[in-house]
Formats: structure tokens, C-alpha cells, sequence
């Protein structure tokens, strides 16, 4: 019996049947992670998810998380290897999982993200500073409200006090994160994109786009985008999907590391009173003159380990 129903479907389908298996698979799993954690947990399981943010109770935190696990599975892992089966039976061919990736061209990803970072930081300041009209005052102080609460969920989830809270983070925000993102985002999306628009570097954007969107921090949008971008042109280059994921799991392992290092809040830096020094925009123009040179090297390097291997076939 031929189970690869979404395998001749075109691209507009592809999306849609997507988004269904988000949305199945998002809700049912995350059911069913309400109902694993309601055998642990004292009390009405859902007054106890309503208010947990607030912290009341010792396992509040506990609940967080388990909550956080079921959803990443629930809502991108599940459904990009459930979308993949349908698609092609060799699930590792489709989402370019079938190939140890080159230490060279992974190495020169990981150079990359970190040479992204004085960039990135520069367009979390200017993306902050943004004001919209007056007329749509109201907007902008929900997204701030949103921006604020967003920041103090991330570092409710950041609070660690142990060894083994810092694994379950680096798992939870390091490698689940990375996974499911990269599975739904460059292994799925942004192939379907780049045949739609006929254009690699509109696929690429556009799933940046949805990529830096569907975190809700708008006050972080540009740099998270401008991330997405960089992830995107890793996996185009290399066509191995392990690159971006490693390179995004460092991403995210290096600032729950940062936390728990020096015990410092991701959101202690009070942006609307920041003051951006003279040098800020000249390290911001380095990094992007040093992330493009790294894309080159890398496209260079990986050009040259495919013709490599071509010769040796």
C-alpha cells in the first residue's frame, strides 16, 4: 500500500496538508502532555495551566516545561517527519538528514552565527526604537505588552539552579528548538517556497520571514530574521539540513549557557534607555561584511566537496 499520498501534490497543497498535521498533531499532542502531567501534578490540571505563569506552586516551573516539550513535539517535530512519510518513505532523504555533515562546512556555519552577533545585537536596539503613528498607538503597546511578557516566560524557563536544570534547557531550548524549527522551516518550507517563486533567495526570505514571525517577539523580529536568513542560505549551500540545525542548537545552548553562567537574565539590559555607542554601528557593518564573506567560503567549500565526491563516484 502506497502511504506517500502528498508525494504528487502540488506546492499549494503541500502547505495546506501541512498545516492541518501542525494543527492535529499540535493539539493532540499537547493533550495528551496535559493529561501525562495531570497524574503528577496536585490539583485542576487546567486552573493550574491558567495560572502557572504567575509562579504559585513549587512544580509551576516543572509544569512549564513539560508543557514547552509536548508543544515543540507536538506542533514540529511530529508533524514535519509525519509530512516527510507522505511525501517520500525515505524520510532522511527528503529532509536531507542522510548525510554526516562535513566538519569544514560546519565549522564555517558555527563562524558565521557567532560573527552574526554584534549585527544582530545592533538590530535588537534599532528594532527596539521603533515607534509606529499615533493612530496605532494601541497596537504598539500591545506589542511591547507582548514583547515584555514574552521576555518574562523566556526567563521564568531560564531559571536554574542545578546541573541537571541546565541540561533539561540545553535539551528543551537547545536541541528540540533547533530540530523542530529546522525540520518545519528549511527542511519543508523553504524547499516548497524556493520551487514556488522559482528564486532561492525569495524562498529563503519568506521562510525567514515566517521563521523570525511565528515567535511573536516583534521587538527581536529583525534579528531573529536576519538569523533565519543565515540558516537558510546553510542549508541552500550545503543541502544537508544537520548544518543548520547544529548551527542553531549553538545558538540557543550559548545563550542558556550565558544564564547559567553568570546568572544573568536574558532581558537585564533595559533597551529604551540603551545608549548605542558611535563604534555600534561599525561593528554592525564588520559583521555583516564578515557573515556574507563566510557565506561565500562556505558555498566555495561546499561546491568543492561536491565535485570531490562526484569524482569519487
Amino acid at each position: 500500500m502506497n502511504l506517500q499520498l502528498l508525494k504528487n501534490t502540488k506546492p499549494f497543497g503541500q502547505i495546506l496538508a501541512l498545516l492541518l498535521i501542525i494543527l492535529a498533531l499540535g493539539i493532540f499532542i499537547s493533550l495528551l502532555g496535559i493529561l501525562i502531567s495531570s497524574i503528577f501534578i496536585d490539583g485542576n490540571i487546567i486552573e493550574r495551566l491558567q495560572t502557572v505563569a504567575a509562579m504559585k506552586y513549587a512544580d509551576d516551573l516543572w509544569l512549564m516545561k513539560i508543557s514547552q516539550v509536548f508543544s515543540q513535539l507536538g506542533f514540529f517535530v511530529f508533524p514535519a517527519l509525519l509530512f516527510a512519510f507522505l511525501v517520500n518513505k525515505n524520510i532522511s532523504d527528503f529532509l536531507k538528514l542522510d548525510k554526516t555533515p562535513s566538519l569544514s562546512l560546519t565549522i564555517i556555519g558555527l563562524l558565521i552565527i557567532i560573527s552574526a552577533m554584534p549585527l544582530s545585537d545592533w538590530l535588537i536596539y534599532k528594532n527596539n526604537l521603533i515607534n509606529l503613528p499615533e493612530s496605532l498607538a494601541a497596537l504598539e503597546q500591545w506589542m511591547r505588552e507582548a514583547e515584555e511578557k514574552a521576555a518574562l516566560m523566556t526567563n521564568l524557563f531560564l531559571q536554574m539552579h542545578s546541573w541537571s536544570d541546565y541540561f533539561v534547557n540545553v535539551v528543551m531550548i537547545g536541541v528540540l528548538a533547533a530540530v523542530g524549527e529546522e525540520l518545519i522551516l528549511r527542511g519543508i518550507l523553504q524547499p516548497i517556497f524556493i520551487k514556488t517563486t522559482r528564486n532561492a533567495h525569495i524562498g529563503i526570505i519568506i521562510t525567514a520571514f515566517i521563521f523570525s514571525f511565528i515567535h511573536f517577539q516583534f521587538y527581536g523580529f529583525f534579528a531573529r530574521f536576519f538569523m533565519g536568513i543565515i540558516l537558510g542560505y546553510l542549508f541552500y549551500y550545503t543541502n544537508n539540513l544537520w548544518i543548520p540545525i547544529i548551527v542553531h542548537f549553538f545558538n540557543n545552548a550559548s545563550a542558556v549557557s550565558y544564564v547559567f553562567f553568570t546568572n544573568t537574565p536574558l532581558d537585564s539590559t533595559n533597551l529604551d534607555s540603551m545608549t548605542i555607542e558611535e563604534s555600534g554601528g561599525w561593528y554592525a557593518l564588520i559583521s555583516i561584511f564578515l557573515v556574507i564573506a563566510g557565506l561565500f567560503t562556505l558555498r566555495y567549500y561546499s561546491h568543492k566537496l561536491n565535485r570531490r565526491a562526484q569524482i569519487i563516484e
